[in-house]
């Protein structure tokens, strides 16, 4: 076997390792909450050793937080993708609300330890100066500033206007798993839009 492939093979057991490394974590969290979480623990979900997981991972903090960018990777693909694409701003912001509930309605007993985690949230980094939701309302920003220059919405300050749009999105993912609700996704996306839709319009 040539260097070549023997390194693609090592890539790909790395990969494979770290990534049922991370399904691991994903396991217990659902299962057991943030108190469930320790390297042991993780290591025996995982079926290595305790070793292993210092090969990839320094901490638990660090094992967690790739862990939640793994499983919120598809979310965020999937919303920058309609973000640019070829709709029409007051559409791609329709369709953003409504991939955002439905990931969320999908993974909510994930979300649910997540945010409603006592543990988890005294020790979450400020979200606001999070480089990935940075991105999302830089993003949602330019749908608006797009929106504006095609005379579709009125002048507005589009950072504090994005920003507003997805803590409102996030807002309805919380109360819809707070209060266990389930199905009627297209309703209540609509229904953050269309507010949105009443306050950006221009009149003129």
């Amino acid at each position: 076997m040539g260097v070549d492939k023997k390194q693609e093979r090592k890539k790909v057991l790395e990969a494979f390792t770290k990534q049922g490394i991370l399904d691991a974590v994903v396991g217990l969290l659902m299962r057991e909450g943030m108190h469930g979480l320790t390297m042991d623990r993780v290591a025996a979900e995982a079926g290595v050793a305790k070793g292993t997981l210092y090969v990839y991972f320094t901490n638990k903090e660090e094992i967690l937080d790739a862990a939640l960018e793994a499983s919120f990777d598809p979310l965020i693909r999937e919303s920058f993708a309609l973000l640019e694409g070829d709709c029409v701003p007051e559409r791609k912001l329709e369709e953003f609300s409504l991939c955002q509930l439905r990931f969320f309605d999908k993974h909510r007993d994930l979300i649910r330890v997540l945010f409603f985690d006592r543990e988890r949230m005294h020790s979450e980094r400020d979200h606001y100066a999070d480089s990935r939701y940075r991105t999302f309302v830089e993003r949602v920003a330019g749908v608006l500033d797009d929106g504006v220059r095609e005379g579709l919405f009125q002048p507005l300050d589009s950072m504090k206007v994005a920003a507003m749009f997805v803590e409102a999105n996030m807002g309805m993912v919380m109360q819809r798993i707070h209060d266990g609700i389930s199905g009627e996704i297209e309703k209540d996306a609509k229904q953050v839009t269309d507010i949105f839709m009443e306050g950006l319009r221009n009149r003129e």
